[in-house]
């Protein structure tokens, strides 16, 4: 179970291919590596996920949201424990699956639309869209009826309501 977009942006990031600004600082693209969260540090992947403060606080929430008590790791621990514990398709790990891929997903949007667009979402509005995506993604999963995780319930709760006004405006 994965959504392409996110599966892709992954993928990129598991390879070290996402043009952080510390690789466009290396080759003459710009004059700065300065994170675009403007924490003080140097951009590159390994700050980006999960190291730098904005992005550690959205991946900290997101897993609260899926029952996982601990600290955010460095980005090559992040995916060894990540692979660790998401053997099989059964639910817990495909939502532990959902959630990282959506996390980096939208980190990397936000991280381009402070780049591109000099603008920022709350950190809180950015966990709600992992939460609309891995609900989004689960509720068309004919097991999820038979999950009774109340992370799941809220999610596709919240899902069908935002389609619901989606449709009625």
């Amino acid at each position: 179970m994965r959504i392409p977009k996110h599966a892709l942006c992954l993928w990129l990031a598991l390879r070290g291919a996402h043009k952080t600004k510390d690789k466009l600082l290396a080759a003459g693209v710009l004059h700065s590596d300065l994170c675009a969260f403007n924490c003080g540090e140097r951009e590159s992947l390994e700050h980006l996920f999960f190291q730098c403060p904005f992005p550690a606080s959205i991946w900290m929430e997101v897993l609260g949201k899926c029952n996982i008590s601990r600290t955010s790791l460095l980005w090559s621990d992040e995916v060894q424990w990540m692979t660790g514990h998401t053997k099989g398709n059964r639910y817990p790990a495909s939502l532990k699956k959902l959630a990282f891929a959506a996390s980096v997903y939208d980190i990397w949007l936000e991280r381009n639309r402070c780049c591109f667009k000099n603008s920022l979402l709350h950190s809180h509005e950015i966990v709600r869209k992992v939460g609309f995506d891995v609900a989004g993604k689960l509720i068309n999963c004919k097991n999820i009826i038979k999950v009774k995780g109340i992370i799941v319930y809220v999610l596709i709760g919240a899902y069908r309501k935002r389609k619901q006004r989606a449709v009625s405006v």
